[in-house]
C-alpha cells in the first residue's frame, strides 16, 4: 500500500499545483480563460489548490491526520460544487463546474483510497 500513497500523493499535488498555477495566472492577468469567470471562486481554487499541495506532501511521508485533510477537502469541494450547480448555475462557466466536478471526485478518489489503507 506503500506505493498507492505515493500515486495519490502525485495526484494530489499536480492537481493542487494546476489550480494555484491557473488561478494566479488569471488573478494576475496573465491568462484569460475566454469564458467569464467568478472572482471569489478563482480565489477559492488558489487557497485550496495549496492547501492540496501540502497535503499532497503529507501523504508522501505518510502523515497521520492525512485522511482528515483528504475529507476536508473534499467536502469542501462538495459544497462548493453544489453551491455552483444550484445558486450560481446561472453566472458560472460550465468550465468553472466542470473543472469542480473533477476536483471532487479526485479528492473523492483520494479520500477513498486512503480510508481504504488506513482500514
Amino acid at each position: 500500500m506503500r506505493y498507492a500513497n505515493k500515486i495519490i500523493s502525485i495526484f494530489a499535488i499536480i492537481i493542487g499545483i494546476m489550480a494555484v498555477v491557473t488561478g494566479f495566472g488569471v488573478l494576475g492577468g496573465i491568462y484569460e480563460p475566454g469564458y467569464k469567470y467568478y472572482l471569489p471562486l478563482v480565489s477559492y481554487n488558489v487557497i485550496v489548490g495549496a492547501v492540496s499541495i501540502i497535503t499532497g506532501v503529507f501523504i508522501w511521508v505518510q502523515k497521520n491526520k492525512v485522511l482528515l485533510y483528504s475529507l476536508l477537502i473534499t467536502g469542501a469541494h462538495f459544497v462548493v460544487l453544489i453551491l455552483l450547480l444550484s445558486v450560481f448555475d446561472l453566472v458560472i462557466s460550465d468550465q468553472s463546474k466542470g473543472a469542480m466536478t473533477f476536483r471532487f471526485t479526485v479528492w473523492l478518489i483520494i479520500s477513498l483510497i486512503l480510508w481504504r489503507i488506513k482500514k
